[in-house]
């Protein structure tokens, strides 16, 4: 909304400016596990974590007056400051994402994993949830510097909070820096699925608030709260199901939901269809995405856990970052209710990929008790 309606960006200038968040954390997240599990889980995360919050602030640079008007590269100079700010965010959240993923992993006990790692993500949801509407009511009657600066301050105060939370013990375990070390092998499977998934993912968790436009009586906060809710709600038996029979379940069912909830997206004309398209992606994304994350901690050692969510965090800023340049583009070229149909069909691979593929890897590679 900021770059569209404020910056005035066009949608392949919104795909590349919201894409180098995500660019960025590839470029540095197979470091991060390196770190995580050579350094020391805290003082990594910790460090990441305040950058992070403090660069917030930044975007603010933006909407200085001095800027208007004035180009360099091709881009507007307050367009290009936010892409470069961006770029920034996206290489401390790559410490930040891999961290806490981790570290999560860490405190939960191997026999309630599924469960732990499902209530995990319910925070994500729930922030999901009040997140955008407060936002865009942010923006709307204070400004986009209030919002920037609301952001850095409440992210602080998350930082501050973690100071005075108690890690579960870790022994670093140094090793040499090399692509063995960055990369879990293990992950690459489910990787993949991730990568179609999250590609598929960015068409309407980016584009959203744009398309809504094109639906008469539709809000995009309302898309988002009805997401988050569908998310919340499967979260509270979806870990539960998955620590008692395995990924089979949750991940057969959440696939067909989301293809479900994307051809409605591509054919909806009227608001309640959009709002039911959000209930069914929610739904679908809550049951499929923790089974992924228990997964590839299931296959391996905590000394390489952090190797494990690196890369398997690094597919989920691949198919994200180019799915949302990808779509840009598409949407500019065939309008942006086909991208829906678009991620239906890659849903569909990404599902058949899981049951011929990576469903077998991981019954062969799976470690108990770990």
């Amino acid at each position: 909304i900021y770059l569209d309606d404020y910056l005035h960006a066009d949608k392949s200038q919104i795909g590349l400016i919201l894409s180098s968040y995500a660019l960025a954390a590839v470029l540095l997240r197979p470091f991060c596990g390196y770190a995580l599990d050579s350094w020391g889980r805290k003082k990594v995360f910790m460090s990441g974590y305040l950058v992070f919050c403090c660069i917030f602030g930044m975007y603010a640079l933006s909407s200085i007056p001095w800027m208007n008007g004035k180009v360099l590269l091709g881009f507007s100079l307050p367009l290009l400051t936010v892409g470069i700010v961006r770029f920034m965010h996206g290489l401390s959240w790559a410490f930040v994402s891999s961290g806490n993923q981790t570290i999560s992993v860490d405190i939960v006990p191997p026999s309630r994993r599924g469960e732990g790692i499902a209530y995990f993500g319910m925070a994500a949801n729930l922030s999901m949830a009040v997140g955008p509407a407060l936002g865009l009511g942010l923006i709307h009657f204070f400004g986009s510097t209030y919002l920037f600066m609301t952001t850095m301050i409440l992210s602080l105060v998350s930082f501050i909070s973690l100071c005075f939370m108690k890690f579960p013990a870790y022994r670093p375990q140094r090793t040499r820096i090399n692509l063995k070390a960055m990369v879990e092998k293990t992950s690459i499977p489910f990787s993949i699925v991730c990568a179609i998934f999250c590609f598929s993912n960015s068409c309407y968790m980016t584009y959203m608030p744009i398309y809504s436009k094109e639906i008469e009586g539709s809000n995009p906060a309302v898309f988002f709260f009805v997401y988050s809710l569908g998310m919340i709600g499967t979260r509270f038996f979806s870990g539960r199901i998955f620590d008692r029979i395995g990924p089979k379940v949750p991940i057969g069912v959440g696939f067909p939901l989301m293809i479900a909830g994307s051809l409605l997206l591509w054919s909806v004309h009227h608001y309640v269809i959009f709002y039911l398209a959000a209930l069914l992606l929610g739904v679908g994304s809550g049951m499929a995405f923790p089974s992924f994350v228990a997964c590839i901690n299931n296959m391996v050692r905590p000394t390489r856990r952090g190797a494990a969510n690196a890369t398997f965090s690094s597919a989920i800023d691949i198919g994200i970052a180019s799915g949302i340049i990808s779509f840009g583009f598409i949407s500019d070229w065939m309008g942006l209710r086909f991208i829906y149909f678009v991620a239906s069909m890659l849903y569909v691979v990404a599902f058949l990929f899981y049951i011929l593929v990576t469903h077998r890897h991981y019954q062969r590679n799976k470690i108990q008790g770990v």
